[in-house]
């Protein structure tokens, strides 16, 4: 991986992978900017504080629930509903994040209501009719049945043209 990519983008690749095996744990980053040390609290307590050792952590003392520094009330009135996310250089563009949920979403119903053209492997997505099907790839036009896979042929038009 290093070979392919700058340095600093691999040093970030390697902090991002640190915080998702910590998240994967059932851990917590130190919300703290600058800090984002990674934490591995007991389960259920809502005061965490990030301790200072090996030159890591920065001493904060945060809610587990909003990420604020440690309150005894209930959360909700503290927590902030909008904000823009910084690190370094780094910025999330809410919009792209949220066109990112849709391409996700879009991917999932493709893969739910599609099967590949056995020949090209474009998705064909049946819209009614019977299950002969016609591949809509101008350099393909491979007809195939619906349920088998196979090559348009007299079996599948006589064992299940409308099943």
């Amino acid at each position: 991986m290093e070979r392919h990519v700058t340095a600093p983008c691999y040093d970030r690749y390697q902090r991002y992978a640190a915080e998702e095996c910590v998240l994967q744990m059932g851990g917590v980053l130190c919300p703290r900017p600058g800090c984002g040390a990674g934490l591995l609290p007991d389960a259920g307590l809502r005061r965490n504080e990030c301790l200072q050792q090996n030159g890591v952590g920065c001493g904060f003392i945060f809610c587990r629930e909003c990420k604020e520094e440690y309150h005894e009330e209930e959360c909700s009135g503290l927590c902030k509903t909008e904000c823009t996310v910084t690190q370094q250089d780094c910025v999330i563009n809410q919009q792209a994040a949220q066109q990112a949920l849709w391409d996700k979403a879009s991917r999932q119903a493709i893969k739910e209501t599609t099967k590949p053209c056995p020949k090209c492997q474009v998705p064909v997505e049946k819209n009614g009719g019977c299950m002969h099907m016609k591949c809509p790839r101008p350099s393909c036009h491979f007809e195939w049945c619906w349920l088998c896979s196979k090559e348009w042929n007299r079996d599948c038009m006589g064992d299940h043209w409308f099943e």
